[in-house]
């Protein structure tokens, strides 16, 4: 039932910042990668009629809601209002603009942002049918800017279309848990306790590949074996946040509780040859109940 889980070497994984400072990124739950050029955000959800997706299908002829709270980094007037512009595009998977908005904001260029209504800022847009096939892929790519200034904040959202009636799931809630410096973790339903990673060179079954090795301890909300009906994923991803195929599989073990309490999983990502010494791979893993409601995904930045 176990896949097989050899020990993990000595060493440390190399950490990079993983905050508001740092100046690109990838967020867990919907892979969206951001580009931190002077304005920021404290939190970016993607919404629908209120409720936070925490994947990458989403519907035609729906409002689709980009979240940004307390955004920062704008000149603001004698009133401390801000002025936020928004530009919206639909880049298909062959590059092609499908949609372009110049300004999702255009009501408020003259008036700006009042302090109360900072708080949260709203970036609402919809697909329409036949601008793009069901189960087609594409990228909503967002540009945040000051119209007073120079600074912006740039969004790309990796989408897939979903087919009519298809389900698409949602959640009122999802926790941010606190993880070493170079990594982040969302989940919903789910709440691990702790977060450790480590590189490991000593996989037997693939001698030529590094893995990351990731200790999630103490899942409260799971058991065993919801954790071993679930799916397991994983992305890697260069400096540039080009994909880079792995073909190698990923090694996993889970212990603990058979029903209720809290469960320790074990993974072990390959992400490297061991004689590429290059810097700044983003490891990308995400595990989903088999109905879809539970969720645990991490990126981690070496």
């Amino acid at each position: 039932m176990f896949r097989q889980l050899l020990l993990a070497a000595a060493g440390s994984f190399l950490y990079m910042p993983f905050c508001a400072a740092q100046k690109k990124g990838m967020l867990p739950l919907t892979g969206m990668q951001y580009y931190n050029e002077g304005i920021w955000s404290n939190s970016i959800a993607v919404k629908i009629n209120g409720e936070q997706l925490y994947g990458n299908r989403i519907p035609l002829a729906r409002e689709i809601e980009i979240s940004l709270q307390q955004p920062t980094g704008f000149v603001a007037d004698k009133k401390k209002n801000i002025f936020i512009g928004a530009e919206y595009s639909l880049i298909s998977s062959k590059g092609e603009v499908l949609r372009n908005i110049p300004n999702l904001l255009f009501q408020n260029e003259a008036k700006g942002f009042a302090p109360k209504d900072q708080k949260q800022v709203s970036l609402k847009f919809g697909i329409a049918e036949g601008v793009i096939q069901p189960n087609s892929k594409a990228i909503v790519r967002i540009r945040v800017f000051d119209l007073k200034g120079k600074k912006q904040l740039r969004l790309d959202y990796p989408v897939s279309i979903s087919y009519p009636k298809e389900a698409i799931y949602f959640t009122k809630s999802v926790q941010t848990i606190k993880t070493p410096p170079g990594s982040m973790l969302m989940t919903t339903e789910l709440k691990p306790k702790s977060l450790a990673f480590s590189l490991d060179t000593t996989v037997k079954a693939e001698t030529k590949m590094a893995y990351l090795s990731m200790d999630i301890s103490k899942i409260a909300g799971a058991d065993v074996v919801g954790m071993l009906q679930g799916k397991d994923y994983f992305w890697v991803y260069d400096t540039s946040y080009r994909e880079v195929k792995i073909k190698e599989t990923l090694l996993k073990k889970v212990g603990g509780a058979m029903e209720g309490g809290n469960v320790n999983s074990t993974v072990k990502i390959p992400f490297r040859l061991k004689t590429d010494k290059t810097k700044g791979y983003t490891i990308r893993y995400r595990w989903e109940s088999a109905d879809k409601r539970q969720v645990m995904d991490i990126v981690v930045v070496n």
